[in-house]
């Protein structure tokens, strides 16, 4: 097409006036059927788009969500951004997408960013660990939130997040009862994520429990990374008193542990078990599978969605935070048959 294709252009297509495209278009009643069709079948032929922010304008929304996550690379984060927009899509809105890098200055401009786009809410999984920074853009654009993974101290938001204390107490648990381990290191994410700290709370809760030391050496922050694990990997198998299992707090830490075992030939379980808190496709099909915490990120993307849509209505009620648990998977990593 040589020119913008406009209402009128549709108008005189269709032999009707301006104002019943316009009716037909935003989907209004007291129009008939047949000049309902008459209108689609001109604007399909024209190839006619209507003006996103002029429309957006005069109805007062977008249909549009924003997901602001810290890396798409992540299993983790990619499988709730899919159960985000599968309950978006049902609902007719879109998603726009925002990868920071795990940079929180990026963060701040995605936040920005997606407030000029005119979205209707955000769904953030927040790395910024400046909670006033968080708080007052919330506070002054006005737009609904809802944190997913990381609490922060920030008002008026929703959270979704799993519930990492149980999930990593049933993991140590599971090592310390059935298979007698008792020396168990762990590759951690950060601690000043709520999501590390809650995960090292519980794997340090399920070792007092059995008055095993909780020795701070077993203890390896690898910030989610692949490559930190495998050094991670390198300095407990380094140590004159290597541990007997390890604990990685998440399936991309598991992938860089792994790694290294297969670059030293260490066979898992026979001379190290594993144990992972992400259940993927990869996970059970690693030689030998890994035990883990079933898969529950689809579940808080859809959650945490339908909390954003709540307030979008304005049918929120009181802010919620909301926890969701996982039962175990028992595979082969862990020693078991």
């Amino acid at each position: 097409m040589n020119k913008n294709i406009t209402l009128k252009d549709v108008a005189r297509e269709a032999g009707v006036s301006i104002p019943t495209v316009s009716r037909v278009l935003n989907d209004e009643k007291f129009v008939s059927e047949l000049v309902r069709e008459k209108v689609k079948e001109a604007a399909k032929k024209l190839n006619y788009h209507p003006e996103w922010s002029a429309r957006s304008l005069r109805l007062r929304k977008t249909d549009i969500i924003g997901m602001i996550i810290p890396s798409v690379t992540d299993y983790f984060f990619s499988s709730i951004v899919l159960g985000v927009e599968r309950y978006f899509r049902r609902k007719g809105k879109e998603l726009i997408l925002f990868n920071t890098s795990n940079d929180e200055v990026i963060e701040e401009k995605a936040i920005k960013l997606a407030i000029s786009k005119r979205v209707e809410g955000i769904v953030l999984a927040t790395i910024c660990k400046n909670n006033k920074v968080i708080g007052s853009m919330i506070e002054s654009f006005g737009t609904p939130f809802v944190l997913v993974d990381n609490k922060i101290e920030v008002e008026k938001v929703d959270f979704v997040l799993a519930d990492d204390i149980n999930g990593s107490y049933k993991l140590i648990r599971h090592l310390i009862e059935v298979h007698g381990n008792r020396e168990i290191a762990c590759i951690s994410g950060p601690f000043d994520e709520s999501s590390g700290f809650d995960k090292l709370y519980g794997y340090k809760k399920a070792l007092v429990e059995d008055d095993i030391p909780v020795k701070e050496d077993y203890i390896k922050v690898a910030h989610w990374k692949k490559n930190e694990a495998y050094e991670a990997t390198r300095e407990l198998l380094s140590m004159k008193d290597r541990p007997e299992a390890i604990y990685c707090m998440n399936a991309n830490m598991l992938i860089g542990c792994l790694r290294y075992l297969n670059d030293k030939e260490i066979k898992v379980p026979d001379d190290i078990s594993i144990v992972t808190f992400d259940d993927y496709d990869f996970v059970s099909a690693m030689n030998p599978p890994i035990t883990t915490l079933e898969r529950i990120d689809l579940e808080m993307g859809e959650k945490a969605a339908e909390l954003l849509l709540e307030r979008i209505n304005g049918d929120g009620g009181d802010y919620k935070e909301i926890r969701i648990g996982a039962d175990l998977v028992i595979r082969k990593s862990c020693g078991c048959k």
